[in-house]
């Protein structure tokens, strides 16, 4: 088991903004993003092979990246979301990935947070690439937008946010 370090500002972070279609990851150490995307399932796809494909990506980016911490978005939900249920069990499987490779200490954090690490409360999809973008010196904002939240959850981990979930 992988014990979150005090000091993050030399550690391989891992931010997820976890979601069943289209999971923002980013990879940063330090002042460099070494790597960012999305993992996709297909909505063709059942439920378990999307939670499986989930699964096997996350356990494959930890192989690759080996992050000694790993920080996720948690979801908010409106009284009216459809998609609460997947996303939640999309959550679930990510954290099990994660404890798979021994991160169980997980960082949690609100999109507020996130948000006002990198801009500003409020900020839009737009804001938060741009401010990642410089962030990290990327030559252009990260795209998809699910991306650039993942590179930005990594950095508010980073900058010692955290939220109390348990």
């Amino acid at each position: 088991m992988k014990t979150i370090p005090s000091d993050l500002s030399t550690s391989v972070i891992l931010g997820i903004d976890p979601a069943i279609a289209s999971i923002g990851f980013g990879v940063i150490r330090g002042e460099q993003a070494i790597d960012y995307g999305v993992i996709t399932t297909p909505a063709s796809s059942s439920m378990y092979d999307r939670l499986c494909q989930i699964r096997t990506d996350v356990q494959e980016l930890c192989t690759i990246f080996q992050p000694e911490v790993a920080a996720i978005e948690m979801p908010f939900f409106g009284r009216e979301n459809t998609n609460a249920s997947k996303v939640l069990r999309a959550l679930g499987v990510i954290e099990l990935a994660l404890g798979d490779y021994g991160l169980i200490d997980l960082i949690f954090l609100h999109q507020s947070q996130v948000k006002s690490s990198v801009a500003q409360y409020g900020a839009s999809k737009a804001d938060i690439k741009s401010a990642v973008m410089h962030i990290f010196n990327l030559p252009a904002p990260p795209s998809p937008d699910d991306s650039a939240d993942g590179l930005a959850i990594a950095y508010a981990a980073q900058c010692g946010l955290r939220a109390n979930v348990k």
